[in-house]
Formats: C-alpha cells, structure tokens, sequence
C-alpha cells in the first residue's frame, strides 16, 4: 500500500497589537480531567465547576497555533485531550505573503474582539489574576493557495474551516480551567468586514476568527459574572 504523503504546517503567531510576552507555563495539559461539559455557545464546552472565575480580571493572549492538513492523515477524534479530528481530505496550504497575511488575519481578528471586553482587561504579562487564552485552529482547509496565484485576475472572497479551540488557563499554574471548541466554516459576508491592512478578498476569513473569539468573550463573560459556588 503506498503511504499518504502529509504536510503539516504549524505557526504560532505574533499578534501585531496585544500578546503575551511573558504568559507562563502553558504547553500541558493538566487540568483537563476537571473539566466538565456545560451547554454553551461551542459545540464541546468544558468548564471546571469549582474554579472561581470572578476572581480573573485580566486576560493574556497567547497568539494562535495553526495546523494544516492533507489528504492522508489520521487522527483520533478529539473532544478534551487531542485538538485534532479524524479527516481525509486535500488541503491547499498558504504560501509566501498568503500565508503571512492569513495568520495576522486571524490574529488581529481574535485579538481584537477579545479587547472590546469591559469586563476583563487585556495585558501582555501573564500574572496574578490573569486568565491566559490559548486559541488552536487544526486541520485547516482553505482556498487561499488556489484563488490568490491568477495573474491579472482579482481574487474572490477566501474562505476557511477548521477546529477552533480556545483554552482558558491560569498563568501562575498553568493549569487549564476551561475549553471551548468546535468546527467553523466561514460564510459569506460584505466588502464591510474588510479588515485592517488586507484587502476585501479576507473579509470571510476575518468574520470566521472574529466571530469565534466574540463567542469566547461571551461565554468568558458569562463564567465571570457567575455565581459557581
């Protein structure tokens, strides 16, 4: 049997306005069997019931993590513990200034919408308090690579899906407190969503994140104004 060949790409990204610089102890997984299941605006919520959130009051990104896929690979289904699905497909992988601009893309977008917050605060260090935010996208699809390389022609609306998950962790512990996560694709939208310094043609692709990261600021707001006792 001829072995599939696979491609995986992995980038963390630096955001071009708030990130952490200094978040912690972050690359495990401890915590992870605390988690409960709770319903929620993602497909999987898992929050630890016994953690007091309302006693968080700053928030440190901690840049994206981005993986993409080709046909070929197999992965064990996710739901708390690995961050990758079970797929078979082709996947196009960005290139060049693509790449750069869809990663920054993302970047701003989910940086961005978990700024206009009131009710935490975004900061660079990690510290007493803070909640880092560890956003993870795999088994990306997009169109980017086929769509952007026509001479002469104007390319069309890009579009992306991937498994978006957010982490919830304490900076001083570095243990996880919470994990949203689920499938998105992006959807059409107006040349309105264009975001900053890139081109109408990424307008899909910054609804995609910035839709995502609003519905983190939500779910994030909501455990912080909860009573968990």
């Amino acid at each position: 049997m001829k072995k599939a060949r696979s491609f995986v790409v992995v980038l963390s990204l630096a955001a071009s306005s708030i990130i952490a610089k200094n978040p912690g102890p972050v690359t495990g997984v401890e915590g992870l069997d605390e988690l409960k299941k709770e319903k929620g605006l993602f497909k999987t919520t898992l929050i630890n019931p016994d953690v007091d959130f309302s006693s968080y009051s700053q928030l440190c990104p901690n840049g994206v993590l981005l993986q993409f896929h080709s046909s070929g690979l197999r992965h064990d289904d996710a739901l708390a513990g690995s961050l990758v699905r079970r797929r078979n497909r082709t996947a196009e992988i960005p290139e060049g200034e693509d790449l750069e601009t869809f990663r920054q893309v993302i970047n701003d977008a989910v940086v961005g919408e978990l700024g206009s917050s009131e009710r935490i605060e975004l900061v660079e260090d990690g510290g007493p308090r803070t909640l880092i935010v560890r956003a993870t996208v795999t088994d990306i699809v997009t169109d980017i690579a086929s769509k952007s390389g026509k001479s002469g022609q104007d390319p069309k609306p890009f579009s992306v899906q991937g498994d978006i998950t957010f982490d919830l962790i304490d900076a001083e512990t570095g243990v996880i407190l919470a994990r949203v996560s689920e499938r998105r694709k992006s959807r059409k939208t107006d040349d309105s969503a264009k975001p900053p310094d890139a081109g109408a043609e990424w307008a899909n692709i910054w609804v995609w994140a910035e839709q995502a990261a609003a519905d983190l600021r939500q779910e994030l707001e909501r455990v912080l104004n909860e009573d968990r006792g």
